[in-house]
């Protein structure tokens, strides 16, 4: 009874902070109040006719999509290598490959812009990608990783004796095997990536913030509507029909609880 109560209260203080930002953004005001004067959807109207906020919200898809992509990409062969090669300094290579994500994004961030200073890439969108790709691959990795572990190297064996070649049978018979792992591993990428303010705020040039930062220099500097509240219900809403979708079709949680 304890511990169930534990667990109820643990819920609720991690969606109180989402709920409440409902009632604030249903609200008829044009400012932000608790409890809200009102009631009016014109908030939630708003966030798609404000063309900043959309601009921002575009790029920051973009910028998640293609740093979890890539990461994905660099991550698959990088397992392989790590949990199947003999090569020496293997344990090395995988705590250098994951040494990012425990590296202050702050250090990080101030490091990136000095060497895209001298590269020439500071303030563009590339650099943006690539520095979001640092702190993507880490955990991009590590996820591959746990799928490739778990491999049942037989049926590849099997695959060679019947006279399929390397590329078909890891298409055919790895691919599908890792084929969660990998979604997974773009899915916290994609979020991770999405959600990065630090990196963002430090690399991005003049007209091209993310939609995090776009939010956050309204709440900080000015410019603070109800649209604000409203956008970050929008997101959590999607943000959670998105991961109960994939766990109805391609059983994410059940990966994560180790019952692939």
């Amino acid at each position: 009874m304890i511990l169930r109560v534990f667990v109820y209260i643990v819920v609720a203080l991690m969606v109180a902070p989402i709920i409440v930002t409902l009632p604030v953004a249903l609200t008829s005001a044009g400012i932000i109040r608790f409890p809200p004067q009102g009631l009016s959807l014109q908030w939630f109207i708003g966030i798609f006719q404000d063309q900043l906020l959309m601009a921002a919200a575009w790029r920051s898809f973009l910028l998640a999509t293609l740093a979890a992509g890539a990461a994905v990409v660099i991550s698959i062969p990088c397992a392989f290598a790590i949990e199947r090669s003999r090569m020496p300094g293997r344990t090395a290579m995988e705590t250098l490959i994951t040494s990012p994500r425990t590296i202050p994004q702050i250090v990080l961030a101030l490091g990136l812009l000095i060497w895209f200073e001298t590269l020439g890439m500071a303030e563009t969108f590339f650099g943006l990608v690539l520095a979001h790709l640092v702190v993507s691959v880490p955990f991009a990795f590590r996820t591959v990783l746990v799928s490739v572990s778990g491999l049942d190297r037989r049926l590849e064996w099997s695959s060679a004796i019947l006279g399929a070649g390397p590329l078909q049978t890891f298409f055919r018979v790895t691919a599908p095997q890792i084929k969660t792992g990998v979604i997974a591993a773009f899915i916290f990428t994609f979020i991770l990536s999405f959600n990065n303010v630090t990196l963002a705020l430090f690399l991005s040039g003049i007209g091209e913030r993310t939609l995090p930062v776009e939010m956050f220099q309204r709440m900080y500097v000015g410019g603070m509507t109800p649209v604000i509240p409203a956008a970050a219900f929008v997101l959590a809403v999607v943000g959670a029909v998105l991961f109960v979708v994939l766990d109805r079709t391609i059983g994410v949680f059940r990966y994560l609880a180790g019952g692939e």
